[in-house]
């Protein structure tokens, strides 16, 4: 990683900025909130709640909760406030987001030179710009209305003037005026604009959704939260981009919802009273009867009376039957709301049949009084049952009378409506750290991926598993990328890189200045036993450094006191002129063409014991001039004047150049570019010479790069610098 910590930075910080933008670009997200409270309790409905059975009915704050968000709620907040219209201001493609969220506004664009704009933007002009909408312009449309087919369908509505403007829809010019007029035309639109703030040539976009659409876009937006445990108290917010009205549209929700609420008690205090009403006149005919009967007995018995006993088993009866008589009108009640099995419809019948039990034994023991006492008995708990129903009921009518004028629900509003200071999202920080976290990151997996997969020779035991002796291995240098650059060559398809100047003469004590001296030493030996002095440095590819090899050895083996010739025998690419700061014509080609002699292609250089031969006029068959005697001539002429003879040829896989220079050299040498060559390629190039009679003596590993930890490449190679 440290390795690569430049790249993995740079991808960093080019996801940050992608990040930033990209949040940036995004619509602003407003918030506002409410609170409110929610009693766990009824309103109070009189002989309903006397009459209640075990539990309460329900959970009314759960049921409160999903009203709240039902389609009766949001919808009447959606017609009350029309937010079936939508409108969505036409920005510039791509960075108009951006642009407006910094605040460029349409005045600043229009001081913009058109040269400027263009710079600024590409591709835009300055007229094509008055068609967007810029910070600062806003457009409320208070009344939209479009015929049945046209519902969800986008219409533009262009800015024409100060206060004119014109709605179109697929290429057709539908309606055009004034603001604060109402437009319409007989094809069932109609338009009323309440504000408008943009230059003329603006041009925003205007629907109008299905009021279905338009209550789940609001209920996507809203939520509830609950304050504390079983408080009854939440905290009701909304999401939105329009910070103008979305505390509005807040408020209304909240109020709606109170409405309803109050609304749904009266209504049941409603109905409340219309049972009473029809119970009473049946309860007091009862009653009349039952005093009728009690009388006229008394009548013919001559006035009967109840004795002490008799008095206390007639007020446990009375007891017993005004509950039954409470739980009748109870049962009534919840038949209307529940099926038989639901809980509470289950406990008020336990409780009856517990009622009906003691009942029972109560008339068990009236069985056992005089039959003047039974009758008397039965008459007067039948009249005072009658009579304290009459008078409960009587009770409960006034007070649901009362009920009604005072009905208040069971929600109360403890926090208007707010609008919060400043934006929940986007995030820019958050987003813009979070990007570039996760491009270090993904910088970070190529890096081990690229390492998991690469087949490049990164170990100087690599070539030695393929029986390739290293003689030598040289570091990557800082100074030969400075004295490197790219040409673009009209021989050439594609651009190559040079360098002007030895790095053996500039700096003698750099690092691979060093390697190529210890692969001198090496050679030495090496040599002793080839056929002759000539030493050919070729490379299984373009781009390896065989040229920076091959001139600087040259250069070392010449400072050591040898005399030395370079040829650049790479007739088709070769560029070792450069390094002299010289011209490449009048070299090895035209040699070989007898257009000039060995001395005019010979050149000396700043170091004593180095020539070069240039390679000379790109010639249209460069392999058929080496195969000519004039090129065994011209090398055993060499080997005669010099004590080394280093040919720098094309690469092996390219063509077959070096297979015949090679055929002619005592000691061949490959270079091998570290983590660029593949063993594949090594491999073949060493097969191909082997086919043209070469034998590698064996390779040179260059462009070690030096790793975070000090040490060059992998493995067990260590290079040192010695001052």
């Amino acid at each position: 990683m440290l390795d690569h910590k430049w790249m993995i930075l740079l991808t960093a910080l080019i996801f940050l900025l992608g990040g930033y933008f990209y949040a940036s670009s995004q619509p602003r997200i407003y918030q506002a909130d409410a609170l409110i409270q929610i009693e766990n309790r009824g309103a109070g409905l009189g002989v309903l709640d006397s009459l209640a059975v075990g539990n309460q009915m329900g959970n009314p704050t759960s049921a409160e909760m999903e009203i709240l968000q039902s389609r009766l709620v949001m919808g009447n907040t959606v017609d009350r406030l029309d937010l079936a219209i939508e409108v969505e201001p036409r920005r510039l493609p791509w960075v108009g987001d951006f642009l407006v969220n910094h605040g460029m506004s349409h005045e600043w664009i229009a001081r913009l030179t058109p040269g400027a704009l263009l710079e600024w933007l590409p591709g835009i002009d300055a007229r094509l710009a008055d068609q967007y909408v810029w910070d600062g312009e806003t457009l409320e449309v208070s009344r939209f209305e479009v015929p049945p087919g046209m519902v969800g369908r986008e219409h533009l509505l262009r800015v024409t003037g100060p206060r004119s403007v014109e709605l179109w829809q697929g290429g057709r010019r539908i309606l055009a005026g004034d603001i604060g007029d109402t437009l319409q035309d007989d094809s069932g639109y109609r338009m009323f604009i309440g504000r408008l703030e943009a230059h003329p040539g603006a041009e925003f976009g205007v629907q109008r959704v299905s009021r279905l659409n338009a209550i789940g876009k609001l209920q996507q937006r809203f939520t509830i939260v609950p304050r504390g445990n079983a408080s009854g108290v939440f905290q009701l917010t909304l999401n939105g981009p329009d910070h103008e009205r979305i505390d509005l549209i807040l408020e209304t929700i909240t109020g709606v919802f109170l409405t309803q609420n109050v609304q749904r008690q009266s209504e049941e205090a409603e109905k409340q009273l219309a049972f009473l009403d029809a119970q009473i006149p049946q309860v007091n005919q009862q009653l009349t009867a039952a005093e009728n009967r009690l009388n006229t007995y008394r009548a013919e018995r001559d006035s009967v009376d109840l004795n002490f006993e008799t008095r206390n088993l007639l007020n446990s009866l009375v007891a017993v039957e005004n509950q039954l008589t409470e739980l009748a009108l109870a049962e009534s009640d919840l038949a209307e709301r529940f099926r038989p099995t639901h809980p509470n419809y289950q406990a008020l019948l336990r409780q009856r049949a517990q009622l009906m039990q003691e009942k029972e034994r109560h008339e068990a023991q009236v069985s056992l009084l005089p039959e003047t006492q039974q009758e008397v008995l039965r008459m007067t708990r039948d009249t005072e049952v009658n009579q304290q129903i009459y008078v409960q009921l009587l009770n409960q009518r006034q007070e649901m009378r009362l009920l009604k004028a005072g009905t208040v629900g069971n929600v109360r509003i403890l926090d208007e409506a707010v609008l919060l200071r400043g934006t929940i999202a986007p995030r820019v920080p958050l987003v813009s750290v979070a990007s570039a976290l996760f491009g270090a990151l993904l910088a970070m997996v190529v890096v081990v991926l690229k390492l998991v997969l690469s087949r490049a020779v990164e170990s100087p035991d690599q070539l030695e598993e393929l029986g390739l002796p290293v003689y030598a291995v040289v570091p990557a240098s800082d100074e030969q990328t400075r004295l490197a650059r790219r040409i673009r060559s009209r021989h050439a398809k594609q651009g190559q890189n040079i360098f002007r100047g030895l790095l053996a003469d500039r700096d003698p004590n750099e690092v691979a200045v060093e390697s190529l001296r210890a692969l001198r030493t090496s050679l030495y030996f090496a040599m002793l036993e080839s056929g002759n002095n000539r030493l050919m440095i070729a490379g299984a590819s373009p781009e390896v450094g065989k040229s920076f090899v091959a001139a600087n050895l040259a250069a070392v083996c010449a400072q050591a006191g040898q005399r030395v010739l370079l040829v650049d025998a790479d007739m088709r690419r070769g560029h070792l002129h450069h390094a002299f700061h010289d011209r490449g014509d009048n070299g090895l080609s035209d040699l070989l063409a007898q257009r000039i002699e060995i001395d005019e292609a010979i050149r000396p250089t700043s170091i004593e014991g180095l020539d070069y031969i240039a390679r000379g006029s790109v010639p249209p068959n460069p392999s058929e001039l080496l195969m000519q005697q004039g090129f065994h001539d011209f090398l055993d002429e060499m080997s005669r004047r010099y004590e080394l003879v280093v040919l720098d040829t094309p690469p092996v896989l390219a063509v077959t150049d070096a297979a015949i220079a090679g055929k002619l050299a005592g000691t061949s040498l490959l270079v091998v570019r570290y983590g660029r060559n593949t063993l594949k390629e090594v491999r073949a190039a060493k097969r191909r010479l082997e086919h043209g009679g070469v034998s590698l003596k064996g390779t040179i590993l260059n462009g070690i790069e030096k790793t975070a930890t000090g040490r060059y490449g992998y493995g067990d190679s260590y290079l040192y610098a010695y001052r």
